[in-house]
């Protein structure tokens, strides 16, 4: 029976069964779908799959059937299930006519599809752009061309009939017949194998498998033999390994090209002669030189091709080539709509990084976007398995094998997956998998979640393990495969809509789906990646602040800055659009006027804001009220924890999400309270993070009780070490963490001043901790790190604790009180509590002494002992040293008076010492803390990451508790009442303490010191290449780093950065006291140099939680000694430097102050500002958010003063990234010479009554003096650094300094006015000039090496000299700055010489042609062209100005506009730098350039003159000159040109010159002549 009438009579018997009243219903002769109306709402957001109904089944569906086909055949949703075996599908069974069915009608009934299947079409297949065959008997020589013809006749009627004719027999195409094969092995794929690119390693295989067979067409073999040697030869000619990339004409030009070469080969020299020969008598000459020039034209293309392939060359695919596979192969993609990205992306883009613009991390439309937006694009076609690696391109047909990673055991798996995309690929695209998650078959649902959760995980680790740098830096050397940054930002992009298709799988009901989705959030949100980081960050003791997660951008430079980088950073999700209405209003108005595309917009730009925006909240608050798994609500734990570290926003989300918390607390509280479980861990983890967003929150908290009941543990007391050991290891481990995030949870609240009146109640269970352990019990139960852990907690809780004690000697009599109470409601501890955790904290001092500690050192230092030690192990107990240290440090400084500073200058004393003070001094001394110094910092050179931190953090607490030791020593050694004891009176540790510990140590500090010093001048490079785009990571999404190569600003790099640097700021503190001498010496100078160049360091290293470090580090750095150094080398620069004049005056010690007062003002309030609304604005938005139905902007918030946020640590212990400046440009300290304005008037004064800001111009005048003096002195002592020395002031790009120096003019002639100033700014003009001249000198070097390496040395000529790229680099606009200053330039200066000097630099060739040409339309237009200085005075050599000759048309056309306008007629007889400059630019292009691509712009230009000539007589002496105008061969030009002129013959050739351009024009030509006469007579009379 056919297979046709079979299905029919199937389909007939089905319906017969079915009953009349069905609500579906075909009208016959419509190609359309009836619905009824009952059941039309039931198919809104349904997807139909392939052989899906919804009609009831009376059995259930069949499990999938193996396949032996390793990829299945494409085929419409329509025709059933592919999973069956083909021959039970599309053949009946002729023993089965009695209405008996097989297992495959069984199948087709109980999968119901013949209802659908008459609406539905057939899918075409596309047709893949490929390698054009439609012509191979012309590319091919054969013999046997009638042969050929009869294969090309029997493919023709294949096409037509599907039947191959052999020897006039038609014989069916029989895909699936396997007796049959061997037959006709060729006939089954004779339409693909002639019509589709096949690739060379496909064509030698198919060749293979046919070379084993009989075949009788011998046309046919002999076809695909040539066939496979052309290939071959083609593949051999190509520069990299690819195919079927290109389209059908390059590949037939490739072809011909092979060909030809083939042909060349076999010829001998003189039959190549011969032919050329021939070729040149028969073609037309001029036919000739248009092709060699189109030759030439061909050959530009193919080096810059070959240059861009090996730049951009991924995986050995060129990134334009692999683009074009991926979008012809997948059926997802639109041609030209790029999505993902919001910049167009240019069909002919570069692939390769433009070197000249990989120092602007901040372009956002040059190269660097471009190679990033390939990089993202090429992830569209990336193909993943289920475990989340790459798949690698396979051929569209292959066999089961174990290297194709499916064979016919495990290709079950794939099959069942395959619904949608390519049925004949490997693996699935992210598209594909997110399209999958909307599937109707739960298992398919929750496989492609699956597969997301590994391609994300992947990413996230692999981005996680890379070098901290820059994400577009080395696109060219980052694999297909390994592109895990760009698949990171492909799938959170909102090309995939990942977010939807999560929000809706949340709500799916299957466990399965949930749980997949859960993961895939998670993994989303880098839940455990975060974790990590702020586990080891809660670590260190300097940091009490932790920082939010949520993705932000820097704000568009503006004038008022100076377009210097470093603005505001704002978030990505303007925090009202988180939160799509506010719970209070119930409007459904507004609530309808909230769109999808409105949630989709916001995850497009913050991820987690736009899960938060679709109503995760609610939904993790059902599953967890849903007595879920452990997996789940762990999982859902972990999410809750990811946004509450997003924002404020999101937290205060959680804190008001109705009974979100309360729910969380509950099932924290719910059955075993005692045991601990991973879940009960991460809950107090949510509430400490919660706690931390806000005081508010950590206030609710302790109100309802959610505080008190997940400290419980803590009021449980161990009894000893055994008992804690007998519950086993992985108890310990647990209950470890669980009572560390519960201290943790105590410390937040201690620091608000909250709960410190719990301490009596939880003092005795800590007692275990607090006191040092048996360590040898530890380590064979191997639980060391666990109880290190929780003692190292416990002494962070007690230096929290040391920071509400009050000043001693202001509470001395008070000190036996238990409890004292501040304002506000703050609690404070009391100083009863102190001598009993002193004593504690000493046993682990003592505890040094400790064999196994002192092995362990021994083992560090590289003495071999009989324990074997591990990283962890030391790490854990540095930590526990460490907050031991820092909790001494802190109980010391409480003791210090406040106004230490003043009583310690005027010689006066404290009254007395407690008792522990110099106890602690003696056991730190006795212990060998002194030569610890040395081990920690070995360990800090060659230790790991977490160990290498808790040395520094142990290094610090160290010198910390040096310092406190030595203040209160020195403030009571005059009138102590209470003497040390007598047994430690003439000991030595006693004499140490009386001289200090600091100067007994002082040789060990200065070597740590230098130490730290070369790790911050080799760290702040890290942390500056982050940046990119103007934001902290590439990705709009979140996760650890905002998808930066190794986290970003959240990796242990920047964190370890961060740390040195407060170190050496505490260290420079120390010596910058004891270091002040009147005449330093040579060494003095010298450390003081490479102490400011580390100073340096630290401005460039330091993040949003460091702003105390940078206020410090300004206290130090323009402190009045460091100032005078800077001035010193100034003059000793000037002295040494020729082309710089010395200064007739010096600086007083009171200008010295000023300028130390006016700078520190300056910065503080320029980058540690903070942008806050105002009250105002806010209740006007919320006045007007009614009726609001689109998103908001982000407006520019208000200017306040870091002094109005001084006691933000009082309100949340998190830190914001959004509304600050941190981490600072390179350039920031620029700002007081390129400011222009500091401040908003205006907004101020509504904002903050406490301190004005406003400035009058006379304030802003003394702050860009002080800012020149800074700027001198620190470009003069950069130049006596060592060449290899990385300082930060040579590593500002030139055009920054230029641009600095030309800001200050826009403020008026102040500047310019004042005697010292003037000199000032002039040396800063000879010393940029020279830094300009060795950069052009060196790039001429490097172009003359190119040009001799190079075939045609104009490519790239412009590119290599214009590196002022001042409107590239430094604002898109600066065309008006331009403007504005040529305007100055003209209204205030009479033509003043720095003035003019300083406009005449964007003259300059190598400024880039925009800005350049920009300066001269100012110049022209404003009729100021006489008032430029001549051009041997200006502060960059001549050579600059003059070379390379213009080429640039809009600029020739702007020279020779200002010669016709009369605008040069004055600067021409008053010598300036603007007539020499078009005077020897165009004579220079008219007559010596003799480009064939250059003869009609000559002749436009000649023409113009000549005009001009004709009309205006007076310009006879301009161009006499223009034509005998030669260029000196020195650097320096010639004063006057009358008695030099050039030979004869070369102005004979000049006039031919002007005679061609005329291009017969007699008018012209008799203005020649008239002119040729001019100049015979004016060589007479001369």
């Amino acid at each position: 029976m056919d297979t046709s009438r079979k299905k029919k009579q199937n389909s007939s018997k089905r319906n017969n069964g079915t009953s009349p009243t069905t609500s579906t219903q075909k009208s016959f002769g419509a190609n359309k779908l009836e619905i009824g109306e009952n059941n039309a709402s039931r198919l809104i957001g349904s997807i139909i799959e392939k052989g899906i109904s919804e009609t009831q089944q009376n059995k259930p569906t069949p499990p999938p059937q193996l396949t032996v086909l390793p990829f299945p055949v494409a085929r419409h949703r329509s025709h059933g299930p592919h999973w069956g075996p083909i021959s039970s599908r599309n053949y009946g069974n002729d023993d089965n006519e009695d209405g008996e069915k097989d297992d495959g009608e069984e199948d087709d009934d109980s999968v119901y599809f013949n209802p659908i299947s008459a609406f539905a079409h057939p899918v075409k297949r596309k047709q893949k752009k490929g390698l054009d065959l439609s012509r191979w008997r012309e590319l091919l020589p054969s013999d046997n061309s009638l042969e050929i013809d009869e294969v090309d006749k029997n493919r023709a009627g294949f096409k037509k009939t599907g039947k191959y004719t052999k020897d006039g027999v038609e014989k069916k195409k029989l895909l699936t017949d396997q007796t049959r094969a061997s037959e006709f092995p060729m006939e089954a794929d004779v339409e693909a194998d002639l019509s589709s690119p096949m690739p060379p390693a496909k064509v030698k295989e198919s060749v293979t498998y046919v070379a084993g067979m009989e075949i009788d067409n011998h046309a046919l073999s002999e076809m695909l033999k040539k066939r496979e040697k052309l290939n071959s030869t083609v593949v051999s000619s190509s520069g990299y390994n690819s195919y079927g990339n290109e389209q059908g004409s390059e590949s037939l030009e490739s072809e011909i090209d092979a060909e030809n070469i083939s042909r060349l080969q076999s010829m001998s020299t003189e039959e190549i002669a011969e032919a050329q020969a021939e070729i040149m008598e028969k073609m037309n000459p001029e036919l000739l030189n248009l092709l060699k020039k189109r030759g030439k034209e061909k050959l530009k293309k193919n080096v810059s091709r070959s240059d861009e392939a090996v730049t951009s060359q991924v995986d050995n695919i060129p990134i334009k080539n692999r683009l074009l596979k991926h979008s012809d192969s997948s059926p997802h993609v639109v041609s030209g709509r790029p999505e993902m990205m919001t910049a167009n992306i240019s069909k002919d883009m570069k692939s390769g990084l433009d070197n000249n613009a990989v120092h602007n991390l901040g372009t956002t439309g040059g190269s660097l976007w471009n190679a990033w937006s390939e990089r993202v694009e090429a992830v569209r076609g990336l193909r993943f398995s289920f475990t989340g690696t790459v798949i690698a391109d396979e051929p569209e047909t292959g066999n089961i094998s174990s290297d194709d990673g499916y064979s016919a055991d495990n290709v079950a798996e794939r099959d069942f997956l395959r619904t949608e995309g390519d049925p004949g690929a490997v693996g699935y695209t992210i598209k594909e998998a997110v399209q999958l998650t909307r599937s109707v078959i739960p298992a398919q649902r929750a496989l492609a979640l699956h597969l997301l959760a590994s391609v994300l995980d992947n990413a996230i680790h692999s981005i996680q393990q890379n070098q901290v740098r820059s994400t577009v830096r080395n696109a060219d050397q980052v694999a297909k495969s390994n592109d895990w940054e760009a698949i990171w930002a492909f799938a959170l992009g909102p090309e995939p809509e990942l977010v939807l298709a999560l929000r809706m799988c949340l709500d799916d009901n299957h466990h399965s789906v949930v749980l997949a989705c859960v993961k895939v959030i998670r993994s989303v949100l880098s839940c455990d990646l975060n974790e990590n980081f702020f586990e080891i960050s809660e670590k260190v003791a300097t940091y009490e602040q932790d920082i939010f997660t949520a993705p932000v951008f820097r704000s568009k430079p503006d004038i008022d800055n100076g377009f210097l980088h470093g603005g505001f950073w704002k978030y990505n999700a303007k925090p009202s659009n988180i939160l799509a209405f506010a719970e209070d209003i119930v409007d459904d108005e507004i609530e309808g006027k909230h769109t999808i595309q409105d949630d989709i917009a916001v995850a497009g730009q913050d991820f987690a804001a736009g899960l938060v925006r679709m109503g995760i909240l609610p939904r993790m608050r059902c599953l967890l009220k849903a007595d879920p798994t452990a997996a789940l609500e762990d999982s859902v734990i972990s999410i809750l924890i990811g946004i509450a570290r997003h924002s404020p926003t999101c937290a205060n989300a959680i804190m008001k999400c109705q009974k979100l918390v309360h729910t969380v607390v509950h099932r924290f509280t719910l059955g075993d309270n005692i045991e601990a479980h991973p879940s009960k861990i991460k809950s107090v983890s949510l509430l400490k993070v919660l706690a931390q967003s806000d005081k508010r929150n950590c206030t609710e908290l302790i109100k309802n009780g959610s505080v008190q009941a997940m400290m419980c543990h803590l009021y449980r007391y161990t009894s000893s070490l055994d008992y804690w050991l007998k519950s086993g290891k992985e108890i310990c481990k647990l209950s470890s963490a669980l009572m560390v995030e519960e201290l943790r949870l105590w410390k937040v609240c201690i620091h608000y001043g909250c709960c410190i009146a719990c301490f009596s109640d939880i003092f005795p269970a800590l007692c275990l901790w607090l006191n040092p352990p048996t360590f040898m019990k530890l380590q064979e139960n191997n639980v060391l790190g666990e109880f290190a852990s929780v003692s190292k907690e416990a002494y962070l809780v007690l230096e929290a604790l040391a920071r509400k004690l009050p000043n001693f000697f202001m509470q001395k009599y008070a000190s036996n009180q238990m409890l004292d109470y501040g304002g506000d409601e703050q609690e404070t501890w009391s100083w009863s509590f102190v001598t009993p955790m002193v004593d504690l904290a000493l046993k682990w001092i003592a505890s040094m002494s400790d064999p196994y500690i002192s092995k362990i050192f021994e083992w560090v230092k590289g003495i071999r002992s009989d324990l074997v030690f591990q990283d962890s192990s030391v790490s854990s107990l540095l930590w526990v040293y460490s907050a031991v240290l820092h909790m001494l440090s802190t109980l010391l400084e409480r003791v210090i008076p406040e106004d230490a500073l003043r009583l310690q200058g005027s010689g006066q004393h404290v009254p007395w010492l407690p008792e522990f003070v110099p106890k602690i001094g003696l056991e730190i001394v006795k212990n060998g803390f002194l030569s610890f110094i040395d081990e920690l910092c070995h360990l800090r050179q060659h230790s790991k990451n977490e160990t290498s931190l808790a040395s520094v953090c142990c290094l610090h607490g160290l010198i910390r508790a040096f310092v406190s030791i030595d203040n209160l020593i020195q403030l009571a050694k005059s009138g102590i009442h209470s003497p040390p004891s007598q047994e430690y009176r003439f000991s030595g540790e006693a004499k140490i303490l009386e001289d200090g510990i600091l100067k007994s140590s002082l040789v060990e500090l200065k070597c740590t010191l230098n130490l730290f010093m070369k790790f911050v001048a080799s760290e702040w490079h890290s942390v500056q290449s982050i940046e990119t785009f103007g934001r902290g990571g590439p990705t709009p999404g979140v996760g650890i780093g905002w998808g930066a190569s190794g986290g970003g600003f959240w990796s242990m790099t920047v964190l370890l950065a961060q740390t040195d640097a407060r170190l050496l700021i505490g260290m420079l503190e120390i010596f910058q006291k004891l270091s002040r001498t009147e005449a330093p010496t040579d060494e003095e100078m010298e450390f003081t140099m490479h102490m400011i160049t580390s100073l340096l360091g630290v401005f460039l290293s330091i993040g949003p939680r460091d702003k105390v470090v940078m206020e410090k580090a300004l206290d130090i750095l323009l402190d009045i000694p460091i100032l005078k150094y800077l001035d010193f080398y100034t003059h000793r620069f000037l002295q040494s430097n020729e082309r710089v004049e010395l200064f007739g005056w010096e600086h007083k010690e009171e200008d010295y102050v000023f300028f130390s007062n006016t700078l520190a003002s300056h910065f503080k309030n320029r980058w540690l500002s903070v942008k806050r609304k105002s009250k105002a604005t806010t209740e006007d938005n919320r006045t007007s958010q009614k009726g609001k139905s689109s998103l908001e902007t982000i407006h520019e918030d208000l200017d306040i003063s870091a002094m109005t946020r001084q006691d933000d640590y009082l309100t949340s212990l998190a830190a914001e990234w959004a509304h600050q400046r941190l981490p600072l440009p390179m350039h920031w300290f620029l700002s007081p010479v390129a400011t222009i304005s500091n401040n908003k008037q205006g907004c101020l004064q509504s904002v903050s009554d406490t301190w004005n800001l406003t400035k009058d111009p006379h304030d802003t005048l003394e702050v860009v003096k002080g800012g020149l003096f800074f700027l001198l002195g620190l470009e003069a002592m950069s130049t006596f650094l060592p060449t290899d020395s990385p300082s930060p002031v040579r590593c500002v790009p030139l055009i920054w300094k230029l641009h600095s120096l030309s800001a200050i003019l826009l403020l008026g002639m102040g500047v310019l006015e004042d005697d010292k100033s003037r000199d000032v700014y002039e040396a800063l003009q000879d010393i940029y000039g020279q830094l300009l001249d060795e950069s052009r000198s060196i790039r001429n070097a490097e172009h003359v090496l190119e040009d001799n390496m190079n075939v045609l040395p104009e490519i790239g000529k412009k590119s290599t000299w214009e590196f002022l790229r001042f409107q590239s680099e430094v604002h898109e606009s600066y065309s008006t700055f331009l403007e504005t200053l040529v305007e100055q330039f003209a209204a205030i200066s009479y033509g003043d010489m720095l003035f003019g000097r300083q406009v005449a630099v964007y003259l300059h060739r190598c400024t880039e042609a925009p800005a350049r040409l920009a300066a001269w339309n100012a110049l022209a237009n404003a009729h100021i062209l006489e008032i430029l200085p001549p051009l041997e005075k200006c502060f960059a050599g001549a050579e600059g100005y003059l070379e390379p000759v213009e080429d640039n048309e809009g600029i020739l056309e702007a020279y020779v506009k200002a010669w016709v306008s009369g605008s040069l007629d004055r600067a021409a007889t008053r010598g300036s730098m603007a007539y020499t400059l078009v005077l020897h630019h165009l004579s220079s292009f008219i007559f010596l350039i003799h480009a064939s691509d250059k003869i009609t712009l000559r002749n436009k230009l000649a023409k113009s003159l000549l005009r001009d000539y004709s009309k205006k007589q007076r310009h006879e002496g301009m161009m006499l000159e223009l034509v005998r105008y030669y260029k000196p061969l020195t650097s320096h030009l010639p004063e006057k040109q009358e008695g030099l002129s050039l030979q004869v013959r070369n102005i004979e050739i000049r006039f031919e010159v002007l005679v061609e351009a005329c291009d017969r024009d007699s008018s012209l030509l008799i203005e020649v002549e008239k002119l040729k006469s001019a100049f015979v007579k004016k060589k007479f009379d001369d």
